[in-house]
């Protein structure tokens, strides 16, 4: 079997091409990074991929198996490139959006605008219905209103619609009937209905979750149509798959029934890939940090698996989507070294890309970055950087870094460029604690599993600092993300709104609330090719204490509800999370039933990277470079990752050069390579 996986980053593209052994053709790994190129653009994917299936001896239409990543959702979000969506509400709430929650940005500051809605208030109809909070239709929707709304959606022209109408997740009759109206008129218009896309109470998130969707929906869609149609240009005639935000992987046509999912997809792959590193190494805790040329992403792993998220705010908005517990910081090889007014020295968030780049990549780019500080100090080189295959100008970093950052500051290029690298640590590091502190980890017993291009470079001065029990550097932590990819399994995630106490509920209905969310999504693994033995589920539900305001998911084994309800086990669990996330819990406060939730699993069959092959013993060569305060460059040995052994034990300082990425041990560090070719480093 012959797989293939891209993930699109700000800068760069990581790609990973694993060969399965047969008769005949030995099993083989490939990887490479090109440059990501114009945003939302397939140009740079498509000519990385022929460029590691040429380097591969293969064509693309031998792949079996192609999963992608990529940003062009949440980069559509950010920077309001999404559709002209229209948001369809009942009468009286054309303002919902605008209106929001009585939650401020600055909690103390007297003047503050509100976060903008994705769809402008010009662009929201009303329409007269009203189905009550038991489910009963207060006021029907009739055809005069339907016309009504039809003759105005004509007018504004859309490229798709968001309908969220009253207590439509407990009788969606009137979003079905609607939504169907407007596909008979305008067949092409594509229609999110927020029963569908999230149906759950709070009119404010439960519409600006499906406005979102509707917003990001068409760019998502013509990005995969636009690259699948390449792709069959290409000759791939195997299965295409897509990165959900929630880790799991998605057909093109699941995709394109929900886009929503597709959000957050580019964070999700380097989470899965540390998990699976996790795994193998025999650990269990760890922080995933995956540092690219544009940001950086931090995950927490506890007992080998990461949380996920039921709704999280991006650019103001609430977005109450399943999404991999992520946080991203604007911290990258890219980030951009400046001196403010104040004469202090700032990095990021601008970015330089990868149009123009890093000074020394000679692209235009004049702007000193965190990469051109790597550079100026010895830790990267020109005969190193992807294999030789970039060309990186040490003068033209030199001359930023001067230009920039020692002339206005009145010192050396060498103070400039530790000082940078510094900097901009020391924001990696105040990431890591803020979400220690946040979910209650100690440090102490976790490992960092530095990725992504920049992060085994700057990994060992992040654990160093924070004092953690080491480093697991990966195989290819470059393209970590892109090896993810393959790692994933197809994922569908359902729930249904379920407010009941948990004292009272009828038993059977727990049961017959669970049975109805597997049957539907195994009825979707099943139409994704997935047979009833490739089958999981993992039953959740949303729990809080009545009167309480915030929910808490929880993991429901089988046994508590099979054949009846464990009220007193069910409880304890509940209790058990709340007192791990809140450092406190009530045994006798009453909880309550919010929401039922299942997520259904399809395992595929894939290729893991092969382990690694030495040829040769590893040699050192030597570089003089630059670690710390004093500035006195010293004399490191440097030895390519290529030749290091399972097994093989090396001591700090000490530079691995790889094609995709670096990694610096510092002194006192000391490293042991793995089974499956990973460093660790304690």
């Amino acid at each position: 079997m012959i797989t293939l996986a891209a993930d699109v980053g700000g800068t760069f593209t990581d790609l990973i091409l694993t060969i399965g052994g047969s008769e005949g053709r030995p099993a083989a790994t490939f990887i490479d990074k090109v440059s990501t190129g114009a945003r939302g653009s397939t140009a740079g994917i498509e000519a990385g991929i022929a460029k590691i299936t040429a380097t591969a001896g293969i064509s693309l239409a031998e792949v079996d198996l192609f999963v992608h990543g990529f940003t062009v959702g949440i980069n559509a979000l950010l920077t309001r490139a999404g559709a002209r969506a229209v948001l369809i509400v009942p009468q009286g709430q054309g303002d919902v959006l605008e209106i929001g929650n009585q939650i401020r940005p600055r909690t103390y500051a007297l003047f503050q605008d509100k976060p903008r809605p994705v769809i402008a208030r010009d662009h929201v109809i009303e329409i007269d219905e009203r189905i009550d909070a038991f489910g009963q239709i207060a006021r029907a929707l009739t055809e005069t209103g339907i016309a009504r709304c039809l003759d105005a959606l004509s007018r504004l022209s859309p490229e798709a619609v968001a309908l969220s109408l009253s207590f439509s997740f407990l009788n969606p009759a009137h979003e079905l009937a609607l939504a169907g109206a407007i596909r008979a008129r305008f067949p092409r218009l594509p229609v999110f209905l927020s029963h569908q896309t999230d149906p759950r109470p709070e009119e404010w998130r439960r519409a600006s979750t499906t406005a979102t969707v509707a917003y990001v929906g068409p760019i998502l869609n013509r990005y995969v149509t636009g690259l699948q149609t390449a792709l069959k240009g290409m000759g791939f005639r195997g299965r295409f798959l897509l990165m959900r935000s929630d880790g799991g992987v998605a057909t093109v046509e699941a995709a394109t029934q929900n886009p929503g999912h597709m959000l957050t997809s580019g964070l999700a792959g380097g989470v899965i890939a540390a998990e699976a590193l996790l795994r193998r190494s025999g650990h269990k805790a760890a922080v995933a940090l995956d540092v690219g040329g544009t940001s950086a992403d931090l995950a927490a792993i506890q007992s080998g698996r990461t949380g996920v998220r039921r709704e999280r705010v991006m650019d103001g908005q609430p977005i109450r989507l399943p999404t991999i517990d992520v946080e991203t910081i604007s911290n990258g090889g890219g980030s951009v070294a400046w001196v403010d007014a104040g004469h202090a020295l700032r990095v990021g968030p601008e970015s330089a890309g990868s149009v123009p780049g890093p000074a020394c990549y000679a692209l235009g780019g004049v702007r000193p970055t965190v990469t051109d500080a790597a550079v100026v100090l010895g830790w990267l080189q020109p005969e190193d950087y992807l294999g030789g295959e970039m060309t990186i100008d040490a003068s033209l970093a030199q001359k930023a870094l001067a230009d920039a950052v020692a002339a206005p500051l009145g010192i050396s290029v060498d103070a400039a460029a530790l000082g940078v690298i510094r900097i901009a640590n020391a924001a990696l590091v105040q990431a890591v604690r803020k979400l220690a502190v946040e979910r209650g980890l100690d440090l102490r017993r976790h490992l960092l599993i530095p990725a992504g291009g920049a992060g085994p470079l700057y990994g060992a001065m992040i654990a160093r600092d924070l004092g953690m029990a080491g480093l697991l550097v990966p195989r290819y932590p470059g393209i970590f993300a892109a090896e993810g990819l393959l790692a994933a399994d197809l994922c569908h995630r359902d729930q249904m709104h379920f407010h009941h106490p948990l004292a009272l509920v009828p038993a059977a209905k727990v049961g017959q609330g669970f049975d109805r969310l597997r049957t539907r999504t195994a009825a979707l693994l099943s139409a994704d090719g997935v047979p009833a033995r490739g089958q999981t589920f993992r039953l959740q539900a949303e729990l809080r204490h009545i009167g309480q305001w915030h929910d808490l998911t929880v993991d429901i084994p089988p046994r508590l509800v099979r054949g009846g309800l464990d009220r007193a086990g069910l409880a304890a669990l509940f209790h058990r999370k709340h007192k791990a996330l809140y450092g406190h819990s009530d045994p006798a406060a009453p909880i309550e039933f919010r929401s039922l939730a299942i997520e259904a699993i399809g395992q595929l069959d894939g290729n893991a990277p092969g382990p690694t092959q030495v040829t040769a013993p590893a040699t050192a060569r030597h570089r003089t470079i630059i670690l710390s305060d004093p500035l006195l460059r010293e004399r490191v040995p440097v030895l390519d990752r290529a030749e290091l052994a399972p097994g093989d034990t090396r001591s700090g300082p000490l530079l691995i050069p790889q094609k995709d990425s670096t990694t610096v041990v510092f002194p006192g560090q000391h490293l042991r390579v793995l089974a499956d070719g990973a460093l660790l480093i304690t």
